[in-house]
């Protein structure tokens, strides 16, 4: 039986509820603007949809580093985690990677339409692909926490430095802030803190 006084921590801190899942809102967005038959309605339509794939993107980028950064902070403290969805389930690696495999290609496909729709490049920031990369295998090394019941059970990318207390501090008011404002890729400014883009 567990103690009553043991310090709890929340899987997630807030930050779902500014993200989509990609693979579901997508093709949605893409059916509407298909739905024209004329070419020139589908690229108007493109380019006011446009901005919010974007965002979607960036949002979506953002919520893999939270989730890092927030593991980073949660191995400095020594607490069960609640409300873990993943807990207990099977693990799966082709079902853990697919929204991030569909997350890099989503970036490749912006660019593609951009320049068919809009006539213009859009440059798919090399560290976006790198952050994707590394919550793939951060994803990939904890099993898509289905045993993680404790910070303890966190397992980090042997890439990461250890943030000094000062640090840590510095990323979880970060983690705070964004969680208000719905930036998610504002935390960019202090990843550095633990992996060098």
């Amino acid at each position: 039986m567990m103690p009553t006084d043991t310090k709890t921590v929340l899987f997630d801190p807030g930050f779902a509820q500014h993200t989509t899942i990609l693979s579901i809102s997508v093709p949605y967005i893409y059916d509407q603007i298909n739905k024209f038959k004329n070419m020139g309605q589908r690229k108007m339509k493109f380019k006011m949809t446009f901005p919010n794939l974007i965002k979607m993107s960036d949002n979506n980028i953002g919520f893999c580093l939270g989730c890092m950064l927030w593991a980073v902070y949660l191995k400095s403290q020594n607490a069960q985690i609640q409300g873990n969805p993943c807990l207990g389930s099977t693990f799966d690696k082709d079902e853990t990677v697919e929204e991030i495999d569909y997350s890099i290609e989503f970036l490749n496909k912006l660019k593609k339409d951009s320049k068919y729709y809009l006539g213009t490049d859009y440059e798919i920031n090399p560290k976006h692909i790198k952050i994707l990369d590394l919550y793939k295998k951060f994803l990939l090394i904890n099993k898509n926490f289905i045993n993680t019941k404790t910070t303890d059970d966190i397992v980090l990318p042997e890439e990461f430095k250890i943030p000094t207390q000062n640090d840590l501090d510095k990323i979880y008011s970060k983690i705070q802030e964004v969680i208000k404002s719905g930036n998610l890729l504002d935390l960019e400014e202090v990843f550095g803190l633990v992996y060098e883009l």
